[in-house]
């Protein structure tokens, strides 16, 4: 099989959603793609490919090689401190999965999932002030990566773009306006909002290599990291604030918002 028009690798874009959309347009699922590939994706392709170089496969597939080498600066850094991506990426029942931004997909010229979008951390969007989406809001399922955009949809008929869900192929950014600028502070507790800032300087951390605390000078290692994810000061299982929550408390109908208001 010789692949053709290669789509290019976007900007932060997971490995996962990029080799969807290079499958896509190769008109063959995924799997396939892999095993031409000689990659084992079956569990989490994201840490899969750190094992690797995701630079090295993106230059080989695509002629070039985009933004991969943050994504394997990111993905090396993490290693680091999570060899199996158990603690900070997302996975429901073992599978790896994404949150996404419905603004950001909305608007996007080319339709694709950040890296970022699969940390437990990473709640919220800082370009459009709104929490992350952790499901399809026709269907309520999760997105899972890389997936089959040539069968997608109940009928097996296909999606063109990753707007829309692989399940039930209606549109992941339904509604998407009314929750722009949505993360108020009048809906959140102080606590709330220190957690998802960190989740940001988590990501920062992996980015860079170094720590940087809020009204601190001096930065840290990773090892920083690691110790302030188990103290619980990231919003990782127990944060209780998602999409749907913000959206309950909006309408008074949150027991935290009553009680906030108290």
């Amino acid at each position: 099989m010789e692949l053709v028009e290669v789509p290019h690798h976007e900007f932060m874009e997971s490995p996962s959603s990029w080799l969807t959309r290079v499958a896509f347009r190769q008109v063959v699922s995924p799997r396939e793609l892999a095993r031409y590939l000689d990659l084992n994706i079956r569990v989490d392709c994201e840490m899969t490919l750190a094992r690797g170089s995701f630079e090295d496969l993106a230059t080989r597939v695509a002629k070039s090689a985009g933004s991969s080498t943050m994504v394997d600066s990111v993905m090396n850094r993490l290693r680091k401190i999570d060899p199996n991506g158990e603690r900070y990426l997302l996975r429901h029942r073992s599978i790896a999965y994404h949150r996404f931004c419905a603004a950001c997909l909305a608007t996007d010229k080319t339709k694709y999932f950040r890296l970022e979008w699969r940390f437990k951390c990473w709640r919220w969007c800082p370009i459009h002030s709104c929490l992350l989406r952790e499901r399809c809001p026709h269907c309520n399922k999760v997105v899972m990566l890389p997936g089959d955009m040539y069968s997608a949809g109940p009928e097996g008929l296909g999606i063109a773009t990753l707007d829309r869900c692989l399940h039930c192929a209606e549109l992941l950014t339904t509604g998407w306006m009314e929750f722009v600028d949505s993360l108020a502070d009048d809906v959140t507790t102080p606590w709330e909002q220190v957690l998802i800032r960190n989740g940001r300087s988590a990501l920062a951390a992996l980015a860079n290599g170094r720590l940087c605390i809020e009204g601190e000078q001096k930065s840290y290692g990773l090892s920083q990291l690691r110790k302030i994810e188990r103290l619980g000061y990231l919003p990782h299982v127990n944060f209780r604030l998602t999409h749907d929550e913000l959206i309950r408390r909006q309408n008074g109908e949150s027991h935290v918002k009553r009680a906030m208001t108290n």
